[in-house]
């Protein structure tokens, strides 16, 4: 039960729709007129959730008053490799609360819940992606400050190349100057065919091809996803939510680019792809920047108005700038919660993981 009268903070019922109205509400309130991206389409929420096993769909928290819905907290299941080891952990992610109860402490009450249920399950750590000047980078503060160890790992940038330059004005409403620049350093103008980069969609029998070239990071970064096939599956092939696009040369996947559809929700809704997952080791720069403009091609005629990548997640950033993606003004910070006294992920410079 809550410390709020009338308001209880249980397993998320599954009403997907009543979440995502509230989310956008509560998000309305925080950013204004500004455009945001819909994390709560119920297609998204289920491609994560489905994942979450039987017996511990409680780690998806609700918050309810009267059978509605006014808060929400996500722990989603994870496996790393860390210093030649695999963790238990977690990404805890899409906290939300109606706007009504933002300064009655139901948030701090959400958090708290889960923590207590990660530390029942016996999860290493917690991890969480805050934005600079967002309501939940203060709230950490508060924890931070009563003693609990709450570690910074890494600061990411966000790069985005713009494809439809009218469409994104649309969503986003763009000030003058924004735009001015946009034509300014040409990252509007429509990619450069490939020659000699022919991608195609993911196919079921690309799975281990796939799951081969994303393991590949626990060699190269100090903290990495630790995939499960069957969730990897899931990861990159989910209709209406995940593609992949793969490059197969030689009778083999050489490379790989997954991303997510989010729709930017502003004066109107336009669709974003985000970049989840990269892999083209053994490529040159110049087959990656090919790779990566291929990718833009083919996205661009299916209907996407921009792309987004978040850095510092073991690819290199190098070739998304010469394939024309330019630095977004946006950046978060990766923190964990860190439960197991015998590790510490403090100052890790890269990490492979999902961003949400």
């Amino acid at each position: 039960m809550s410390k709020i009268a009338g308001l209880s903070i249980e397993p998320f019922r599954g009403d997907y729709e009543g979440l995502e109205r509230m989310a956008h509400a509560s998000w309305r309130d925080e950013y204004g007129q500004a455009s945001f991206p819909n994390f709560y389409r119920p297609a998204f929420l289920r491609y994560l959730f489905d994942r979450i096993p039987a017996d511990r769909r409680d780690l998806l928290l609700g918050a309810y008053k009267d059978g509605e819905i006014v808060g929400f907290l996500a722990n989603l299941p994870e496996k790393f490799h860390f210093q030649g080891k695999i963790y238990g952990a977690v990404y805890s992610c899409l906290l939300v609360v109606r706007k009504e109860y933002l300064r009655q402490g139901l948030a701090l009450e959400i958090i708290r819940t889960a923590v207590d249920l990660n530390r029942k399950y016996g999860f290493d750590f917690s991890l969480l992606t805050l934005e600079t000047g967002h309501r939940s980078t203060k709230m950490m503060g508060k924890f931070i400050a009563e003693g609990q160890r709450i570690e910074r790992i890494r600061k990411s940038a966000v790069m985005a190349r713009v494809l439809d330059l009218d469409r994104v004005d649309g969503a986003e409403g763009l000030k003058g100057y924004e735009k001015a620049a946009i034509r300014l350093l040409g990252v509007h103008k429509p990619p450069k065919a490939a020659p000699g980069v022919d991608l195609r969609d993911y196919r079921p029998a690309d799975l281990d091809a796939c799951h081969a070239l994303l393991d590949r990071y626990k060699d190269s970064v100090r903290l990495a996803l630790a995939w499960d096939k069957k969730d990897l599956a899931v990861e990159l092939d989910t209709p209406e939510v995940a593609r992949t696009l793969v490059w197969e040369k030689d009778g083999r996947v050489q490379a790989m680019i997954n991303f997510v559809r989010h729709d930017q929700l502003g004066k109107t809704v336009v669709p974003y792809a985000w970049i989840n997952h990269v892999a083209f080791p053994g490529s040159s720069p110049a087959e990656r920047t090919a790779f990566l403009r291929a990718y833009l091609t083919r996205i661009k005629a299916d209907g996407f108005a921009a792309t987004i990548d978040f850095t510092k997640r073991g690819w290199p950033a190098g070739p998304f700038y010469r394939a024309r993606f330019i630095p977004f003004p946006r950046a978060v910070n990766l923190v964990s919660w860190t439960f197991n006294p015998a590790i510490s992920l403090a100052g890790i410079p890269v990490v492979y993981e999902i961003q949400v």
